[in-house]
């Protein structure tokens, strides 16, 4: 009998980033509606607001609105986030395995994994998401236009093109290439003693995604301008932002910071701590040969703080 080939550690970082992405959205999604809402809203309104509005004109799924749109992209968009960033980071390495450029090299490494996972599965998703979210609220003969998330889609496209999925690709790269940088930069910088467990891991991954949040909201809020119904009237996302700060001012750069600070600090702890977790469980059902010396403990994972040799020495 032939023997039967091993997984990759590769393939652990990808079942591990699908699983946690999955359950981390499903988990968030109403705070990022909420966020959603109040950064395309040109009027004053608070996130009570908006949640109180759209129970009472929808019921409570109304706060579910376009989380079909998430829930397709949010496994593999984990997945490339968790493997790209694993992938980087050894590739980044000195023959001895210490990180090639010190403690920059976690922000490196988020960042390359963040462009790739904007590129090829944020911008559609948060394009259409926006759009479902949008057309929502959008005053209009016979309601809605989008009667759910494939309707929607094929209306885009065929009104569009497929570029109108790719609408803010330029912001959204930026936005998320930078986010996931500094998420896995602070994550990575804060002492491995402090992320062994999973309360750690949790409050480490917690305290990471707020910094970013504090650092690019207005990123994140011209990008949903950039991806909403209105988005034509916008030439380009500097266009954007000069007519968000004149007509709004300069603080509406951080609408919807509240929401969503809530909801990137729940998103980053959920998915550091899940994804840690899964490639423990995977360690024990799912055989793979004994990393080289080189690579960390657990599937090769930068992100669970024991390195393989460190273990055996124990032992």
């Amino acid at each position: 009998m032939a023997p039967v080939k091993k997984p990759s550690h590769a393939g652990k970082a990808v079942v591990a980033g699908g699983i946690s992405g999955a359950v981390e959205i499903c988990c968030t999604y109403p705070i990022e509606f909420t966020k959603t809402v109040l950064q395309l809203s040109t009027q004053k309104q608070t996130a009570m607001d908006v949640v109180k509005n759209t129970v009472r004109t929808r019921g409570v799924l109304g706060l579910y609105k376009g989380l079909d749109s998430m829930v397709y992209f949010a496994t593999p968009k984990a997945a490339i986030r968790f493997s790209g960033f694993e992938a980087a980071s050894n590739a980044m390495r000195a023959p001895d395995g210490s990180p090639m450029f010190g403690a920059a090299t976690s922000f490196l490494a988020g960042l390359a994994a963040g462009a790739i996972e904007a590129l090829f599965v944020t911008t559609p998703q948060e394009t259409i998401k926006i759009k479902l979210i949008d057309d929502q609220f959008k005053t209009q003969e016979g309601g809605p236009r989008f009667k759910g998330f494939f309707h929607g889609v094929k209306t885009i496209v065929s009104e569009e093109g497929f570029a109108g999925i790719y609408h803010g690709l330029s912001p959204t790269i930026l936005k998320v290439a930078t986010a996931q940088a500094t998420r896995f930069g602070v994550y990575m910088y804060i002492p491995a003693d402090y992320r062994k467990t999973p309360l750690g891991s949790a409050c480490s991954g917690a305290f990471a995604g707020g910094f970013s949040v504090i650092i690019f909201q207005g990123l994140d809020v011209i990008k949903s301008r950039m991806q909403g119904l209105d988005a034509a009237k916008y030439t380009s996302s500097i266009h954007c932002l000069k007519e968000l700060i004149a007509n709004e001012g300069i603080m509406a750069l951080y609408k919807g910071v509240g929401p969503r600070m809530t909801r990137v600090c729940c998103e980053v702890a959920i998915t550091m701590t899940l994804y840690g977790e899964v490639v423990k469980l995977l360690d024990s059902v799912w055989d793979t040969t004994k990393p080289p010396p080189r690579q960390l403990a657990h599937a090769g994972s930068t992100l669970i703080p024991v390195r393989y040799d460190t273990e055996v020495a124990k032992k």
